[in-house]
């Protein structure tokens, strides 16, 4: 999706370009980006995202376009904001095994900060990503990239075990978007407060667990 013009053009009433420096498409994505997030694509409704935002459903259909659209909006815009930060933090890391823990930390804490889009992104990965359009895809790619390249990099110099990239990051994004799923009360929770407490990881004790997997698994120890 490329960046909005300056030119308003419109399409039969309907706007061809986003855009989203406009305090009304902010306010449409952020209200829809907290309903995705608890009542999913499918719970949604248009008239619900539109009393959030505090605008009519008519104004939704002339910035955006219909559910479907926004739906795509928001993924697209929380993707590609996460992978531009991440590709910034990244740069001047030449240390494999810290630009692997810098992606587990920007990870970490872009879920704590704020998990409504990881949630909605994580629900859309965990359905077989029926609305994962190539423009979402492609911003996707990026953060994937940035394992890619500090896994084969760091296999390369020594630095990283030679497991397949993809393994490396289902191991960094998997249990944060579990967590992000599962906010409901697990069936093996029992009676006991304490075990039910302690049943649920916060996000906070994953962090340290992740960056600790890095250092003791995924690294390999320096050459004598």
């Amino acid at each position: 999706m490329p960046r909005p013009s300056k030119k308003k053009l419109l399409d039969h009433g309907r706007r061809t370009v986003i855009d989203y420096e406009s305090d009304t498409v902010r306010r449409i994505l952020d209200a829809a980006e907290s309903l995705f997030a608890a009542d999913c694509f499918a719970g949604t409704r248009m008239d619900d995202i539109a009393a959030k935002a505090g605008v009519n459903k008519a104004t939704l259909y002339y910035h955006i376009g219909g559910k479907e659209k926004i739906y795509e909006v928001v993924l697209y815009r929380h993707i590609k904001g996460f992978a531009d930060v991440l590709e910034k933090r990244l740069e001047g890391l030449d240390d494999p095994v810290e630009a692997l823990l810098e992606i587990v930390r920007h990870h970490t804490e872009a879920a704590i900060a704020d998990n409504r889009a990881s949630r909605t992104v994580a629900h859309e990965l965990a359905g077989g990503s029926p609305r994962m359009t190539p423009d979402i895809v492609a911003q996707y790619a990026r953060v994937y990239a940035a394992t890619v390249h500090a896994m084969t990099a760091g296999a390369a110099a020594g630095r990283l075990r030679d497991i397949n990239p993809s393994l490396a990051h289902l191991l960094i994004a998997g249990p944060l978007f579990v967590s992000a799923i599962k906010r409901r009360p697990s069936p093996l929770q029992a009676d006991d407060a304490a075990l039910a407490q302690r049943s649920e990881p916060s996000l906070e004790e994953l962090a340290p667990l992740l960056e600790q997997l890095v250092r003791d698994f995924l690294a390999l120890p320096p050459k004598p």
